[in-house]
């Protein structure tokens, strides 16, 4: 295999996140985007489980997810680069970031994914670019036959519902409750001094709720999104952790994308 290589499900923000980590290291590689469903096919492929993405691929070697491909990465960076603090001498600091990438990922982030796509995909315009840009020709032209095939497969996996929607958006304005209050004292970073894995954790895990410019997966044109999605994306745009999010995808990640193809930027 001649350059790394990153399996991915195009829209997902763990994937950005494993995209932002590979460019914050310096790793170049080459990105094979995949469309929902599909991406579980890919990754059977490559002989891992369903949930192993992004799966980074490196001389042999397979990291299916970020918290196999974190470690490896950390293993190998300088300390100007590292973004974990260290788990013997700081282990306080270790495991606030820790308890906060955590929150923003899986408690949070979770949260983002059901609302997002039990509405976006209703509106078949607004989204199918965020699931079949770069995707190969067969995903793209399948996804916009058999949309709704696709749909209530995509519902039925993540069992949504506009029940569950509800509750999702729910625990999305918990969560910037959460971060607004420990953003409240004017910190410049979620944990100390410096930027951490917790803070790209939220920036790519909350980022679709504001549209964060910078993020590397095609979020949807706000302009296209239906007026209660424009609302929600503008009042959390504003808040304090909206205003973190976007202050850390300009700061942090600006152009930085390591990948031999052309980038997905939104």
């Amino acid at each position: 295999m001649a350059k790394p290589l990153l399996i991915t499900l195009l829209p997902s923000a763990d994937v950005d996140l494993g995209r932002w980590l590979l460019s914050h290291y310096g790793v170049t590689y080459t990105e094979r985007p995949h469309a929902p469903i599909f991406h579980v096919l890919a990754l059977k492929f490559w002989g891992v489980g369903a949930d192993d993405y992004p799966l980074f691929m490196r001389e042999g070697k397979k990291f299916g997810g970020i918290d196999k491909l974190l470690p490896m990465l950390e293993a190998e960076a300088t300390s100007a680069l590292k973004l974990l603090p260290d788990q013997d001498r700081e282990a306080a600091l270790y495991q606030e970031v820790h308890d906060l990438e955590h929150y923003a990922r899986w408690d949070m982030g979770e949260a983002v994914v059901n609302w997002s796509y039990w509405n976006l995909l209703k509106y078949k315009s607004v989204v199918c670019p965020s699931i079949t840009t770069d995707v190969p020709w067969y995903e793209k032209l399948t996804c916009l036959l058999a949309f709704r095939v696709i749909r209530a497969l995509m519902y039925k996996g993540l069992k949504l519902d506009q029940t569950a929607a509800d509750a999702a958006l729910q625990k999305i304005y918990a969560g910037w409750d959460k971060f607004d209050q420990i953003l409240s004292d004017g910190r410049q970073y979620l944990v100390g001094d410096r930027l951490t894995f917790a803070d790209l954790a939220l920036a790519t895990s909350g980022g679709p709720m504001i549209l964060a410019q910078g993020y590397h997966g095609m979020l949807p044109n706000h302009a296209l999104c239906p007026v209660f999605m424009q609302k929600v994306y503008q009042d959390l745009r504003q808040r304090p952790t909206g205003r973190f999010i976007q202050r850390i995808y300009d700061d942090h990640r600006a152009s930085q994308l390591l990948c031999v193809k052309p980038g997905l930027l939104s």
